[in-house]
């Protein structure tokens, strides 16, 4: 019975495939790219909530007084639907982009607006590891997983399937790996700590 359930929460992460992913790697510079990772159901609701940019246009139309209310209401909406736009941009043109040269670590998100590249010093990177183990993980587990993983999407731009630490912090980075890419990409990273 937890089998069929866990076949029925498969559903909750059916995707818009785009995988991509890249590594490159020469004597002290390294650089990978991996696409966002998506769901029909983050990718509607996203869609959707775009929607509400246009809110206070309907205010407009249908000639309500100007009050207090409309304006702080229109507001919100309008930047719950910016919100919702930048999401979807990510989600159908999303990727993160690792560069590793002169002893710094580059992590950019590109693919949609009112992100940054964040900067660390390579030689604080410590533990490289695979942060998500499926193999591993009991059906019970693999059902909780895949209920919690479009609301990992729908909220977050990186799932986080490679983690390190940095001075105390645990940093997640890329999306929708297979086991070799991870394994490629850690590898690639610990050649250049040695």
């Amino acid at each position: 019975m937890l089998k069929i359930f866990e076949q029925c929460t498969r559903l909750f992460i059916l995707e818009f495939p785009r995988k991509k992913f890249e590594c490159v790697s020469s004597k002290d510079k390294l650089f990978a790219m991996n696409t966002s990772k998506n769901t029909f159901i983050a990718l509607l609701f996203t869609f959707f909530s775009c929607g509400l940019l246009f809110s206070f246009i309907e205010a407009l139309v249908n000639k309500s007084p100007i009050t207090t209310e409309v304006v702080v209401s229109s507001v919100i909406l309008f930047m719950v639907g910016l919100l919702g736009l930048r999401q979807f941009l990510w989600l159908i043109n999303g990727r993160q982009e690792l560069i590793i040269e002169n002893g710094t670590l580059i992590l950019t998100k590109k693919g949609t607006f009112l992100t940054g590249s964040k900067t660390y010093s390579f030689e604080k990177v410590t533990n490289v590891r695979e942060a998500i183990y499926l193999t591993n993980l009991s059906l019970y587990d693999q059902i909780q997983r895949n209920m919690s993983l479009t609301g990992n999407v729908l909220l977050w731009q990186t799932v986080g399937q490679i983690v390190f630490d940095y001075n105390g912090l645990t940093i997640s980075l890329f999306n929708d790996m297979d086991s070799n890419e991870r394994k490629e990409l850690i590898t690639e990273i610990n050649k250049l700590k040695k």
